[in-house]
């Protein structure tokens, strides 16, 4: 059976963060895990604050997890993971870089071996007045992506020896700040466009379509984009809408239904073979869906209650 893991996170007004990381065994409190990624048997997470940090644990075969170290990423609000042959690259939103640290065989991670600063802004008054690295990401190639919402740019670098070299980047529409992207088995990316509500489609580094994120006419803000176990449907959370949009991965991205996300102001979801799985932060629960054949999303009774809930990872 699927086991969850659950990174939670509530920002405090004084710019602190407290959390948890919530498994089948129990909670464990953490600084601020707003995301989390494993390597069974162990488990990374981001300390979203503004000194940032990366922290990785060791998972017990019943779920309970035991922290084995914590390093400063520095950068200010860390904010997604990515792992690659024995790195951890994390995006660090607030300070607009990218950093990377070596993992060794017993999941602890060494120090800092490189910092990438993105610059530049967008058009929006607020949300981009400097770079925002939002995901990092790596492609069955080998390179990795870093979506930047502030600089409306997904970055491409090359990872060699701890250290990142910049490969090319791809322009989106300027004002649409992208946040995350899944890539199709045919070659296609779809992209989740948080400042222009919309799907950004895009092949060999060119924007194709664009379509709506939502029916509702909403201020909304997408933020996790996931395929269907056999890449038909791409699934997309509104925040704002709370809602669950699907689409067809044919010729055309293309609509096909919009449903509840079953609470408040979906951060992040996941397939899990037939189930999706969605983090309502806002409503604080983590909500389950049956996935059938024509891809749209049926809620279960599976709904699990914890706080703020922005990550979620079956294990």
């Amino acid at each position: 059976m699927t086991r969850l893991v659950i990174g939670s996170y509530t920002a405090e007004m004084d710019g602190t963060g407290v959390g948890l990381v919530v498994v089948p065994g129990g909670a464990l409190a953490t600084p601020a895990p707003s995301f989390v990624v494993a390597d069974p048997p162990f488990l990374y997470a981001v300390n979203e604050l503004p000194a940032g940090s990366v922290s990785s644990y060791q998972m017990s075969p019943d779920g309970g997890l035991a922290p084995l170290s914590t390093r400063p990423t520095g950068g200010a609000w860390p904010c997604h993971l990515a792992l690659h042959d024995g790195w951890l690259m994390a995006a660090n939103y607030g300070s607009g870089s990218v950093s990377v640290h070596p993992v060794g065989p017993d999941g602890r991670l060494g120090e800092r071996t490189d910092l990438v600063q993105h610059h530049g802004r967008g058009p929006h008054p607020e949300r981009q007045t400097g770079p925002h690295p939002h995901q990092v990401k790596v492609a069955a190639d080998g390179t990795v992506t870093v979506v930047d919402l502030g600089i409306d740019r997904l970055v491409h670098y090359r990872l060699d020896g701890g250290r990142l070299h910049r490969a090319g980047e791809t322009a989106v529409p300027d004002g649409s700040g992208p946040r995350h992207y899944v890539v199709h088995p045919s070659g296609r990316w779809y992209v989740a466009a948080e400042l222009g509500s919309a799907v950004l489609t895009l092949e060999q580094g060119a924007v194709l379509a664009s379509i709506p994120a939502t029916t509702s006419d909403v201020l909304n803000h997408p933020s996790g984009i996931a395929l269907s176990a056999d890449a038909r449907f791409v699934y997309l959370a509104n925040r704002g809408a709370d809602t669950i949009s699907v689409f067809r991965a044919g010729d055309e991205l293309s609509f096909v239904a919009e449903v509840s996300c079953g609470g408040r102001w979906p951060r992040d979801l996941v397939v899990d073979d037939d189930r999706l799985i969605v983090a309502n932060q806002h409503s604080n629960t983590v909500v389950t869906f049956r996935l059938t054949p024509d891809g749209t999303p049926l809620p279960t009774d599976e709904v699990t209650q914890t706080g703020s809930p922005t990550s979620v990872l079956p294990v």
